[in-house]
């Protein structure tokens, strides 16, 4: 039987039928953060659940070298790369500040390859600024013969030439993969760097393993710690089974700060030497809090009942997101889903403990009457996270819920889909009575966004009818969390707006719904959200080194896999997303290297799939920027009608 309290019921005629709270509520001065709600067939279906590490890992089909400059005489400096390759095509590049200019030079088993020999072919390109601003010199030739490769390459100068890097793969279709065993990333935990080579794949999903490697290495540098240490396929290095193919390596504890891995997969197949190279980057993190396993409840009205996660500081306060699934009993007993509950908010002094801080959620009472379900209640697979980074800072599997009043609502009064999930919920506010007449939304726009390091706005100004905004914060290295915010700070003037994204703005718009109230819950027409080339579920490129505006964590393979872990399926079904690829020649030349086709410089087609979401189709002949083989995607006119057309506004 549910236990009410009764005086509030009395209280609480006025709100039977409830107005959804993106119309009852006033325009906000700041960011109000939502208390994000999902059903249970998102936990089941594994949606609102973080993935398996290894889902995240950061795969590269080649490999690739930083170059390492000496002096050649007064005004001549060369870097030389050795690497072991196959027989048959052979694609190598240059990246690096005037690199069209440098010269190449290549010897293949102790034997010179001319490069000026017929079919031999030589493309060179220049980068936008978000991929670097520099040139590319790519080669590609058909060898005869295998063996260990020599690249020799050449520059004139005063002064030692700018960093750069070459990259190459050869005929073999292996692909590196690595990744860290564990979210918690913490300086006082055990992580251990796990990598393996696979058949090529779609980049995405772990393909058939190849028991081929004879030798791994991991050059791991960060704050106080640079080494290169072996990984080991013996069971013991956080590798899995001995002999299964997966080599791994326990990192030293104490690392605190931002750390890249290059890892070198050395090994053998069908009778050639192969060598691949892929790159993790991470952030170990200090411990900020633990989890005692308390949980103090409070009625806060008719509808809402608080649930307070006690915890022990460990660090300063600073903002975290709380996730945890709500579990109660069905008729017969049995345990069951009720809601999935996340939240974005710094932690407050615990009222109960001194010395604590208390992490809060609210359960909407409607839950109940939806589910049918009764308490006991028990919390599972809690998680407390960094917005930022997307590491774990403390977990539980399950936590029981002390039994006490539930709010009258519950198991009597049923409420809206609409109400208890979605852009019109927030159970972290009070509800108001049902308004008959809506307000007018006086002010609506359209925002178009850039995205990640780039320059400004993109979008052709002519394509899209006013009322817009350009959002613009050029040349920037921003979390979702961080872009989510500036657009709805940028986009202030609006009463409410729908929204056009290219690369990470998409993702940022995504979070921006997900976990605050702002005028993109107001939206009205056909597509709230609406975006072109966002790698919804990462890009190596974030992880590799060749994001100028440094590493973005969000849009590494393993922080996108985990952030999207923390949007429900009602959000997800508010984007209209399409991806390109290139038509004929590669749309980045060094890049192209290390993707798995098909992609837009940047951008795999299996990575910009955001499930859940409307995927309005893959066009070819458009990359993912300026000055690529083909025109940039934001440019094509035809597309950018229907996004104008069916914007909500």
């Amino acid at each position: 039987m549910l236990r009410t309290v009764p005086s509030l019921l009395l209280a609480s005629v006025s709100l039977l039928v409830l107005q959804e709270l993106a119309h009852a509520a006033p325009i906000q001065s700041e960011l109000v953060p939502r208390q994000v709600a999902a059903p249970a067939a998102d936990i089941l279906d594994g949606t609102v659940r973080l993935p398996e590490p290894r889902a995240g890992a950061v795969r590269s089909r080649g490999a690739f070298f930083a170059l390492a400059w000496e002096p050649d005489g007064e005004t001549l400096w060369s870097a030389r790369v050795q690497a072991p390759i196959a027989r048959g095509a052979l694609g190598f590049a240059v990246q690096a500040a005037s690199a069209s200019a440098f010269t190449l030079q290549l010897r293949v088993a102790g034997d010179d390859v001319s490069l000026e020999a017929p079919g031999a072919e030589r493309r060179d390109q220049g980068l936008p600024i978000e991929l670097g601003g520099e040139d590319v010199q790519r080669w590609d030739v058909v060898l005869a013969k295998g063996g260990i490769a020599e690249f020799h390459v050449r520059a004139t100068g005063a002064h030692a030439p700018a960093p750069g890097f070459l990259a190459l793969r050869d005929d073999q279709p292996l692909t590196a993969a690595a990744y860290l065993d564990t979210h918690e990333r913490l300086a006082d935990r055990e992580v251990a760097l796990v990598a393996q080579v696979e058949r090529d794949g779609d980049g995405v999903a772990e393909e058939r393993l190849v028991h081929a490697i004879s030798s791994a290495w991991a050059h791991v540098e960060g704050p106080g710690y640079a080494a290169r240490l072996p990984l080991l396929d013996d069971g013991m290095s956080g590798d899995g089974q001995a002999g299964d193919g997966r080599f791994g390596v326990r990192l030293p504890e104490g690392l605190l700060g931002e750390y890249a891995a290059r890892i070198e997969l050395f090994g053998n197949w069908n009778g050639a030497d192969f060598l691949r190279t892929t790159r993790v980057t991470f952030v170990m993190d200090a411990p900020v809090l633990w989890l005692t396993g308390g949980v103090e409840t409070e009625v806060l009205d008719a509808r809402r009942l608080r649930l307070d996660l006690d915890a022990l500081p460990l660090g300063n306060a600073r903002r975290v997101q709380v996730s945890a699934e709500v579990w109660a009993h069905d008729a017969f007993g049995h345990a069951r889903p009720m809601t999935w509950l996340s939240r974005i908010e710094r932690p407050s002094p615990s009222p109960a403990r001194d010395g604590h801080w208390r992490l809060p959620v609210w359960l909407d009472a409607g839950w109940f009457t939806a589910t049918g379900l009764r308490p006991p209640l028990e919390l599972r697979h809690l998680r407390v996270q960094d917005p930022d980074h997307q590491g774990v800072l403390a977990s539980a599997e399950r936590m029981p819920v002390p039994p006490g009043p539930l709010p009258p609502f519950a198991g009597r009064v049923a409420v809206p889909f609409s109400q208890l999930a979605g852009p019109s919920a927030n159970a972290a506010i009070p509800v108001g009575p049902a308004i008959e007449i809506q307000p007018t939304i006086t002010n609506p726009g359209l925002v178009l966004s850039h995205g990640y390091c780039s320059g400004g706005n993109v979008w052709p100004n002519t394509d899209f009818r006013q009322p817009k905004l350009a959002f613009s914060d050029p040349s920037q290295n921003r979390s979702h969390d961080e872009f989510a915010n500036l657009i709805a700070s940028q986009a202030s003037a609006y009463t409410s707006f729908g929204f056009v994204g290219h690369s990470q703005g998409g993702a940022a718009a995504l979070h921006l719904l997900t976990y605050y109230q702002s005028p993109l819950d107001r939206a009205r027409g056909p597509r709230r959200i609406q975006s072109v080339g966002t790698p919804y579920q990462g890009t190596p490129l974030a992880s590799l080194g060749f994001f100028a505006c440094g590493v973005n964590s969000d849009m590494t393979p393993s922080g996108a896999a985990t952030w999207l872990s923390g949007i429900p399926s009602w959000a997800r079904a508010e984007v209209y997303y399409y991806t390109t690829a290139n038509d004929g020649s590669a749309c980045q030349f060094l890049t192209d290297l290390l993707l798995s086709n098909p992609e837009d410089g940047t951008t795999e087609r299996s990575r910009g799939q955001l499930p859940g979401g409307h995927n309005m189709g893959h066009v070819t002949g458009w990359c993912h920027t300026t000055g690529m083989s083909d025109p940039a995607q934001y440019t094509d006119s035809s597309r950018n009608a229907i996004l104008d057309a069916e914007a909500a506004r």
